[in-house]
């Protein structure tokens, strides 16, 4: 069936029935079922397979989109009331410009795994995504090997900038801190949430680990080494506390 131009068929329900679009892309390897965050469901046909095949699929997956479909409505409403989104749907990384959309595809799997699509401005989130309990650790996941791709060459820029020598390099999320510098060997720890951060402010925290190299203490000489490459340091600090307070809801569940 056509629906502006969009194909779908009906997958009956005890309740009624449930309209299923249908995409057809020639990357896709095997048949799957979206649960998009409006709650809109999509069979996503890969070559050689017909709309009978996404049907007779969607009939053996019934159960999980009625799970998912029913636990994304309460997580909503409940969202409405509390501000603490389970399955959120956009995602504030600010890093590359502010919010991105936030897609959830379910399969029978046991993992969960999230990917950050920087040109799209989406995320999407692969799996065992009936269980919100996973979700944090997939983002968190996510958000750490994009720390290592866009937050260390940064780092870099500006220790070569700045004539710093930093050590070895890793991310984590942390809870407290934003980064973290060894006396030993220069090695940097940034907190993988920058990425949640303006650009700017993010900056200001990648400075104030490079300054550590040459004053391990919080001293008026370090912080004369922070104004000399951050000049506007006392206002960047101002802004990174505020947006501390901001890391509410599922930021604070990210792990």
């Amino acid at each position: 069936m056509m629906n502006s131009l969009r194909e779908y068929f009906v997958l009956p329900v005890p309740s009624g029935s449930i309209r299923c679009f249908l995409r057809r892309s020639p990357r896709a390897r095997a048949l799957r079922i979206r649960i998009l965050p409006g709650g809109e469901v999509e069979a996503v046909l890969p070559p050689g397979l017909s709309e009978a095949d996404a049907r007779a699929f969607a009939v053996r997956q019934t159960g999980w989109i009625l799970r998912m479909l029913r636990r994304m409505s309460l997580h909503s409403a409940a969202a409405a009331e509390k501000k603490d989104m389970l399955f959120p749907c956009v995602l504030p990384l600010e890093w590359f410009g502010g919010d991105f959309r936030v897609e959830y595809e379910f399969l029978p799997v046991r993992w969960t795994a999230a990917k950050c699509e920087t040109e799209a401005r989406l995320v999407r989130i692969r799996g065992s995504v009936l269980d919100p309990d996973t979700i944090p650790a997939a983002v968190g996941d996510m958000l750490r090997l994009n720390a290592e791709k866009f937050l260390f060459p940064r780092l870099g820029e500006l220790a070569s900038a700045f004539g710093f020598s930093p050590g070895k390099l890793s991310a984590r999320i942390q809870k407290g801190r934003w980064g973290s510098c060894s006396a030993r060997g220069g090695a940097v720890s940034l907190n993988a949430l920058l990425l949640l951060l303006p650009r700017r402010i993010a900056d200001y925290v990648l400075i104030h680990e490079l300054c550590h190299l040459r004053h391990m203490n919080h001293s008026e000489a370090f912080w004369r080494e922070v104004g000399k490459y951050c000049p506007d340091f006392a206002e960047r600090r101002a802004a990174l506390k505020k947006s501390e307070k901001n890391l509410t809801g599922f930021l604070r569940k990210i792990r």
